[in-house]
């Protein structure tokens, strides 16, 4: 296969990014990509009909950064993708990855096809190291992809880099600015002899001083990995991994702040106590999480003919996890939220060849999910005069049932001549839980396991009934083969996006007396939420030929149900989320490439986008209405701009990359412009195997924001918010980081 490239390369551990598209083919298969291409190191797009495009595990060692952790940082050089976030090295819990428009609140964030992790809680689960391909879905996606609570604003899956069929060990020391430091090691048995059974086993130590204020972020990771064959016809591939994690959080700045960048630029928390508690709430200590993740999941695969599987894909996730934080209500404090997920689920799947041409998948996805969100109990703290915690009362205490999640689904494909189409179907099943929430007062500062022996009163208004909400999700896509040179290809889909509890519980118990003056319940809150429906259209066309590849894409998406958080000034101006907005979003796409000659590569990628609302947005009350009608939603950029190029001379490469993100608007009003941006970093990266009579052996030097701008990186809360008040994070300075890396 004729592979066009549009990439960056990087001989070694970290540096540059890449970006290359893959001729189209008709199989669904993962895409074959030559290891002869530029670095090794590519973003390729996959040739099935519904829109995907993968980054390579070379391409993962470039975009994925120092740090090598974060699930969002190896698309930042795609299309219609910002990553965001104020921590250069992808560790912080504060980020954002929007697609298309679309915060992360309604991503898909899959491991090995399987929504491993629940709705809130923990860190990224995975060292990039141990990931051998990440793919991302812009658009829609066959009905056995992109599974998950909420995928209506896009989807991502890593495939994992499982147990090697020979003995290797792998290690990497990187250190670098703000005294970053990651160390890595996996070690493969390679297939064992009499059982064959293939194993590997990994650990990582990585953390980081905050580059302002106090504080800092650490992360401890062991993984394991076993593949085995019982006999000719199943195939066992199993994973586990154990990951730590504690950070301080980076304080935000106000838009008033951001108008002056330059003096704000280090505003963070405060790093002296004074021994006044409303100001020692802002103290950096108070303002942290911690979480210890435990996960596994397997894959059993029996081959019941040739061409025809069955697919069996346990899993099970459990976080445990505090946050310290200043309390949004009730008087000045420190709010404690303890975080205890457990996620239990698995899919169950039939692949099929048949000798006509079609390929039939058809599956059933089932989890549960026990709580948060909404939270099931918070605590609140002053702080003493010495800088200790005294505990002043329950903010939230409820009895949530878990989350129940069941979803068929079928997706067909056929080839007729050089058109492929492929369609499916996938039926949508979310149990939304009961909830009761209680009457705090004078309750003692014990777990909540005990607090239950103390019998607190259940309020009648903070009751909410079980519900199933079901939605039918079909998608279509069809891909043609005009000439070799040129293709075209279609797509639509239906996505889902679940509603947000939370924030209505959290609201409502903390104004119960202002809600219940207007009549509204807890009940009442809680059904003005709906599940988001997105209607995504996909049209593009291909031109590969003499190593120019260019790649322009339009796309549509009528959204309903569009869930927004609105400012109520006839309930005492409380905020709360409803699910009655509208919007239409569309744009454009281009990737272009080209290979000037075996040491020179350039590419680029621009998006003109937009997604604005239909109508202006009602109040639950009935009174003042937010003008919302033709505005754009927030932090939504409508002109993204990347590109660079990759220069290679023997075993040096080096490339410059620079990403340029236009306004955007903390606020649905328009009135908040975060301005735009322009980005530069430079990689290089020099391979030194030769000289000392070794397989691989790496040395690269990274450096993020070469011209040390200041610039709003992240805004939040993020494109479901209507009120005014965002919060907004600048972008690290500066930042370096070398690495050595060496395999055997």
């Amino acid at each position: 296969m004729k592979t066009s490239v549009f990439a960056l390369s990087l001989l070694g551990g970290v540096s540059v990014a890449a970006i290359a598209v893959a001729q189209e083919a008709h199989q669904l298969d993962p895409v074959s990509v030559s290891g002869s291409e530029v670095g090794g190191a590519l973003v390729v797009s996959d040739p099935q009909p519904t829109p995907k495009s993968s980054v390579t595990k070379a391409g993962i060692d470039l975009l994925g950064g120092p740090a090598q952790t974060s699930i969002y940082k190896p698309f930042d050089l795609m299309p219609s993708v910002m990553a965001e976030s104020p921590d250069p090295f992808g560790l912080s819990p504060t980020r954002n990855i929007n697609i298309r428009g679309k915060s992360n609140f309604h991503l898909s964030s899959n491991v090995e096809g399987l929504p491993l992790t629940g709705i809130v809680g923990g860190a990224d689960l995975f060292d990039l190291e141990n990931v051998e391909q990440m793919d991302i879905y812009r658009g829609g996606a066959p009905a056995g992809q992109t599974l998950g609570i909420s995928n209506a604003g896009g989807g991502i899956d890593q495939r994992l880099l499982r147990a090697q069929d020979k003995f290797g060990v792998q290690a990497k020391q990187a250190y670098g600015s703000y005294d970053f430091r990651k160390s890595f090691a996996r070690l493969d048995t390679g297939a064992l002899p009499e059982t064959d059974t293939r194993a590997f086993i990994s650990f990582s130590s990585t953390a980081n001083d905050k580059w302002k204020g106090s504080g800092d972020q650490d992360r401890i990771n062991t993984m394991l990995g076993v593949s085995q064959e019982l006999g000719e016809r199943v195939k066992v591939d199993l994973a586990a991994v154990y990951n730590k994690y504690s950070a301080n959080t980076y304080r935000s700045l106000s838009y008033a702040q951001t108008k002056n960048l330059k003096g704000n630029y280090r505003y963070d928390y405060n790093t002296t106590l004074t021994g006044t508690n409303a100001t020692d709430v802002n103290y950096f200590d108070f303002n942290r999480s911690q979480y210890e993740n435990y996960a596994t999941l397997a894959t059993v695969d029996v081959t019941l003919a040739a061409n025809h599987h069955l697919l069996f894909k346990p899993y099970y996730w459990n976080s445990n996890g505090v946050t310290y934080g200043q309390t949004s209500s009730g008087g000045a404090g420190v709010q404690v939220w303890h975080q205890q997920n457990d996620n239990l689920g698995g899919v169950f799947e039939y692949n099929g060849n048949f000798s006509t041409g079609t390929q039939l998948s058809v599956g059933h996805w089932v989890q549960q999910m026990a709580a948060p969100p909404p939270p099931t109990d918070q605590k609140k703290y002053t702080v003493t005069a010495n800088g200790g915690l005294n505990f002043a009362n329950w903010m939230t205490l409820a009895k949530i049932d878990p989350f129940i999640v069941n979803s068929p689904y079928v997706q067909a494909t056929q080839a007729i001549g050089k058109t492929t189409i492929s369609g499916g179907l996938r039926y949508m099943i979310l149990g939304a839980p009961s909830m009761q929430y209680y009457n705090t007062a004078g309750l003692p500062n014990v777990s909540y396991d005990q607090i239950w022996g103390y019998n607190p009163t259940p309020y009648a208004d903070a009751a909410v009934r079980a519900k199933d909400y079901a939605e039918l999700l079909p998608n279509i896509g069809l891909r043609h083969e005009i000439s070799p040179e040129w293709s075209a290809s279609a797509s639509y889909a239906r996505k889902f996006g679940r509603p947000d509890w939370g924030p209505q519980a959290s609201n409502y118990i903390n104004n119960r007396v202002a809600f219940q003056a207007k009549g509204v319940s807890l009940q009442t809150l809680v059904d003005k939420v709906k599940p988001e429906l997105s209607d995504a259209f996909d049209v593009s066309a291909r031109y590969s030929a003499g190593g120019l590849t260019v790649v322009p894409t339009l796309f549509f998406a009528k959204n309903q149900n569009r869930q927004v958080k609105v400012v109520d000034p006839a309930i005492s101006n409380l905020s709360y989320y409803q699910g009655n907005a509208e919007t239409t979003q569309y744009g454009a796409e281009l990737e272009v490439s080209y290979e000037v000659s075996n040491t020179l590569t350039v590419f680029a990628s621009a998006t003109q986008a937009s997604e604005t609302y239909d109508a202006d947005t009602p109040t639950l009350s009935g009174g003042a209405i937010a003008g919302t009608k033709g505005r754009q939603v927030p932090n939504a950029p409508q002109t993204m701009v990347k590109g660079g190029l990759t220069y290679r001379w023997a075993d040096l490469s080096v490339s410059p990359v620079v990403r340029y993100i236009g306004d955007r608007f903390g606020d649905s009003s328009a009135l908040e412009r975060a301005k735009g941006y322009t980005v530069a970093d430079f990689f290089a990266g020099y391979d030194l195997g030769k000289e000392v009579g070794l397989s691989s052996l790496s040395a690269g030097l990274s450096v993020l924001n070469v011209l040390n701008r200041r610039y709003v990186a992240e805004v939040a809360p993020n494109d479901t918010d209507l009120s005014s008040g965002a919060s907004y994070y600048v972008g690290a300075p500066r930042t370096i980081v070398g690495t050595v890396s060496v395999k055997f």
